[in-house]
Formats: C-alpha cells, structure tokens, sequence
C-alpha cells in the first residue's frame, strides 16, 4: 500500500481504509475492482472487509454484440443487423473485452473516413479485429490463474452468476450473493 516518496501518506490512507471497512456500522456496500487480485494485500481481502472476490470472464458471442451494438450506436449507426454482420464480427472477437471492442470500432472508422468518408461496413470491422491482438492473448496466463482461483474456491464466477445477481437485485432478495 506504500509508495516510495509519499511519506507514508499512502500508508496511512490504506490503514483507515482498512480500519473504516471493518468498523462501519451504516449499511453501506463497498465493492471494487482490480485487474490483478493477487497483487492485493490479503488484509484487504479478509471476511468482514470484502466478503467475496468475483471473476468476471471474458464477454461471450451474445455479450460481444451487444457491446459491438451499444459503440456503434454512440457513433449514430441505427439499424445494425441490417447493415452488419455483427455474428461474424463478434466470431473474431474471441477473447476480446468491452474496451478493446470499442478501439475495434474506433480503428475501423478510420479506413472508411480516408475512403471518402464511405460508411463503415463489417469488411471494415473485421480488418480491425484482425489487426488488434487482445489481452487475453498477450496475458493468457494471467487470466488462466484467475480462472484458476473460482475452481479453487478462491473467488465466485461472476460470469456464471450474471442472471441470479441480478434478478436478486431486482428482487431484493440477497441469497445469491
């Protein structure tokens, strides 16, 4: 939690941090989110302080069009499955995370601009997502050992636990988290 050159400050923000989370009496839910867990310190982790760590796993087929849907539409592109095939765009995806696929989209305007500002079409997402090589390439380990933690007991799939989180959000029913 210390950082060479603060003076401790950092320190002593984590330690009331930690002394905040485990002494609060108001109903509060803290959550957070961190790209490598095991780089946290485990005071941080303990019952009582954070209750439960969550694997949230690479977006699937259907949740890869989706997030193709919502960064096309910002751009003020309507009528999407008449006009791409985001199937075959979210086919070469695999692996791919919400911000890269948003960089896709991004990449991919740039050749239909310099063509005299045509409109984008699948041909031109599909270039990008052939030139983009994701994280989960470049850090396969990494995600392997976060996989690893949920059959360890060490962690909830959250990606398996999508539907019951929410319909016991919606619900007010707290069992399933």
């Amino acid at each position: 939690a210390g950082s060479m050159g603060d003076s401790g400050t950092a320190s002593r923000v984590f330690a009331t941090f930690l002394t905040w989370m485990q002494e609060k009496t108001a109903p509060v839910f803290v959550f957070a989110t961190a790209n490598n867990v095991r780089r946290l310190p485990p005071e941080l982790l303990r019952k009582g302080r954070f209750d439960e760590v969550f694997f949230l796993d690479l977006p699937t087929h259907g949740e890869r069009i989706k997030i193709l849907e919502v960064h096309l539409r910002e751009r003020g592109y309507t009528m999407l499955s008449q006009r791409f095939n985001l199937g075959a765009v979210a086919s070469a995806t695999e692996g791919f995370v919400g911000a890269e696929l948003q960089a896709l989209v991004n990449d991919a305007m740039f050749p239909a601009f310099r063509d005299n500002r045509r409109e984008l079409e699948t041909e031109d997402l599909l270039n990008a997502a052939g030139e983009m090589v994701p994280l989960s390439a470049s850090h396969q380990e990494h995600i392997e050992q976060l996989r690893t933690m949920v059959g360890n007991g060490q962690a909830r799939n959250a990606s398996d636990d999508r539907n019951a989180l929410v319909a016991s959000y919606k619900t007010g029913d707290n069992s399933a988290l």
